[in-house]
């Protein structure tokens, strides 16, 4: 019997001494300043939401600008430095995906399940059709001329235009090849268009998904017309970033694939050419890798599909140096508003569009470099 209790006293102890170390290391800046001042009941004082998140360098300027530091003080700057999530417009879509800006000030989102361009006037939070047609749009991005580039699942690649026209870039690819269905792209400096491919051919063939047969690729579209397979062999390959150097030139290709949660990259050598493929970051198990974007402090953001985070990566990748709790499971991509800390989310919970204040400005798309218009080219219809 006396074996018992105390084996029951030691659990007990165990998991208090553990409640605490997590604490600690949880709330550890408020803590610190709070016992050092002995301000007394700390861990209510610096207590915050579980799964929130805290900006460093607010949590810094906040406490040190302040005249004295007090219990309210405390409570003040946790509040203030939270990152907040904004609903901006709610089940606004089926299947919510493909945020983008235009440089015009236009925001616009895509309804994969529809088949639906929607644009959503960010101040009255109304939505509108642009366009529908019969295809499964995904990820978006606009030109210099303020055109949208889409991914589509079932038609390969499109461009649209903002008096709601469209049209198919290609059918297939430099290879006479017929395309794959597309999911995300990104444009680099130089204005070659980067592609993940996770469906099977484009219609009028059956729809394929390469989530347990490893038939994804990775394409790039350069503006003189010609639309190259890359590279091939993935377990659904999603969300896609180019990594550039100081002076602007793409120095890698950053994309994530569903198989092992992984964040696989290749160096950029020339337009449309890549080599020495590598294993750039990791995501926790059973994570699916969707949209992502860089801030200009050269920090990549991963939504994650599954697990309703952000990840971020830090220039380097390996893992994740920070991930933000999100106030819904399914994350499906995210988006800069241009020179702004604006970072817009789109989710397929409730199909809604939120929006959050980012610790740093957004790394300039390609069509916010009107400097670069037709150094290395124009084209694509």
């Amino acid at each position: 019997m006396n074996m018992g209790k105390n084996l029951f006293a030691l659990l007990i102890a165990l998991t208090v001494l553990a409640t605490g170390l997590t604490s600690k290391t949880k709330y550890r800046p408020c803590m610190k300043i709070c016992k050092k001042l002995n301000l007394g009941r700390c861990f209510r004082v610096c207590r915050i939401v579980k799964d929130c998140t805290i900006w460093k360098s607010c949590w810094e300027n906040c406490t040190s600008s302040a005249a004295s530091i007090t219990a309210a003080v405390l409570k003040g700057c946790l509040h203030e430095c939270k990152v907040k999530f904004v609903k901006i417009v709610n089940n606004v879509s089926s299947s919510a995906e493909g945020p983008v800006f235009t440089m015009d000030g236009n925001f616009y989102m895509v309804s994969y399940k529809g088949g639906e361009i929607l644009e959503i006037n960010l101040t009255n939070h109304q939505s509108s059709l642009l366009v529908g047609y019969k295809g499964r749009p995904t990820g978006s991005q606009c030109d210099h001329d303020n055109n949208i580039w889409v991914a589509d699942m079932r038609l390969g690649l499109l461009k649209v235009f903002q008096n709601g026209t469209f049209h198919q870039i290609a059918t297939k690819d430099n290879n006479n090849d017929t395309l794959q269905g597309f999911n995300d792209l990104i444009f680099d400096y130089h204005g070659n268009l980067w592609l993940t491919a996770p469906a099977g051919l484009i219609a009028p063939h059956p729809f394929e998904s390469s989530k347990k047969e490893p038939f994804g690729s990775v394409y790039c579209y350069k503006m003189t017309g010609e639309l190259t397979k890359v590279s091939t062999g993935y377990v659904f390959p999603n969300g896609i970033a180019v990594q550039h150097d100081k002076d602007g030139t793409p120095m890698k290709l950053i994309f994530g694939v569903d198989r092992n949660a992984t964040l696989w990259s290749f160096d950029i050598v020339g337009h449309c050419q890549i080599e020495n493929k590598t294993v750039w970051g990791s995501l926790p198990v059973n994570s699916s890798p969707d949209g992502m974007d860089f801030d200009e402090e050269g920090d990549l953001i991963v939504a994650n599909y599954n697990t309703g985070h952000l990840y971020v990566f830090g220039p380097n990748g390996g893992s994740p140096i920070l991930k933000i709790k999100c106030p819904f499971v399914y994350a499906t991509n995210i988006h800069f508003k241009p020179n702004s800390k604006e970072l817009y989310i789109t989710e397929s919970e409730s199909n809604s569009l939120w929006k959050i204040q980012w610790k740093s400005k957004g790394m300039k798309q390609y069509c916010e470099t009107p400097e670069l218009r037709g150094r290395y080219g124009r084209g694509g219809g």
